[in-house]
């Protein structure tokens, strides 16, 4: 690290704070910017890191705070030295299957000259920075950093789009096979992860509308308008997360539909077998009575005669279920 001091300005402050930062515990890395700047990155999991941040790099206390804490949602600050900027991201990538309670926050504080990160895990985004600036590449400025976080933070969601869009569609093609025992668990896992994405997206939400309307002096104008299009890429993503959601419950309402129909159907089943057998029940309990004078019992075919007229009381039954069903009156 000391090879990237400098020796002016709030720069060189910063740098001499940092080299002091790899003896902590939270220490992970201290890379270069491209245009002279630094990047610090620390990790929560330990106590000396809030302490470091707060009495070596003497940061406000309520920054510390929000650097430091373990669950918390998008949201940003505007000081006059600097901008903190909290965001959810994708804790790996190239997962089988997204998931919300994967998604874990970046935690950001930007100075015209440095950039502070902490983080609880991994994200790929951050990962990503890392290798570019290890391969001399990368952001030059803390607004170019912020802005190349927030985009490769996109490409990660719009995957995750994507892959629901599919899961969605693959779910409409079993409800139109009527596989409504696959359709249904799948269906309420998609819409689940639905609604948790829409509730982490939703906060970035505010937290791009400010910082491309921000004047400040981390950002630059090109920073501004790559975060403009950073603000219309992820409002096309929630847009396309409220579809989805949209989709899940016409599809929901087809399956309804579905059921009341096989329901209908049962129990139309039902009412025929029983409108057949109720009038056989009675015909044979009443001739099962062992009494004199019943019709037939001194006959050799009065079996023959019974059989003959419970068939024909089944094809009445069936002849009339049939007329009702074919007028729509069952």
């Amino acid at each position: 690290p000391e090879a990237y001091s400098v020796n002016h300005g709030s720069r060189g402050l910063f740098v001499a704070l940092t080299h002091n930062a790899k003896h902590t515990p939270g220490f992970l890395h201290l890379l270069p910017l491209k245009g002279g700047g630094e990047w610090l990155h620390m990790c929560i999991r330990h106590q000396e890191t809030s302490s470091y941040l707060m009495d070596e790099a003497a940061l406000d206390d309520l920054i510390v705070a929000a650097l430091v804490e373990e669950d918390t949602r998008s949201r940003l600050r505007v000081r006059d030295d600097g901008i903190m900027v909290l965001l959810k991201a994708m804790r790996v990538e190239g997962q089988a299957t997204p998931r919300p309670e994967d998604m874990v926050s970046m935690r950001l504080w930007l100075t015209p000259s440095s950039v502070i990160s902490t983080r609880e895990a991994d994200v790929g985004p951050i990962l990503d920075i890392a290798a570019r600036l290890n391969a001399d590449s990368g952001p030059a400025t803390p607004g170019n950093f912020l802005a190349d976080l927030i985009e490769k933070h996109l490409e990660v969601v719009e995957r995750f789009v994507e892959q629901m869009e599919d899961e969605t569609t693959r779910i409409g093609a079993m409800v139109a096979r009527y596989d409504v025992d696959m359709a249904c668990p799948n269906m309420s896992e998609t819409e689940t992860r639905i609604s948790g994405f829409l509730r982490h997206l939703g906060p970035q939400r505010a937290v791009l509308e400010i910082l491309s309307d921000l004047h400040h002096q981390v950002l630059d104008d090109r920073d501004r308008a790559r975060l403009d299009d950073a603000l219309a890429r992820l409002l096309r993503f929630i847009e396309a997360l409220q579809t989805l959601r949209e989709r899940i419950d016409i599809l929901n309402n087809q399956i309804g539909r579905i059921q009341d129909r096989r329901l209908s159907r049962s129990t139309y089943i039902f009412a025929a077998v029983a409108t057949i057998f109720l009038p056989l029940s009675f015909l044979t309990g009443l001739f099962g009575v062992n009494l004199m004078g019943l019709p037939f019992s001194e006959s050799t075919r009065g079996f023959w005669a019974l059989a003959a007229i419970c068939v024909a009381i089944v094809a009445v039954a069936l002849v009339v279920l049939a007329v009702c069903r074919w007028r729509k009156w069952l």
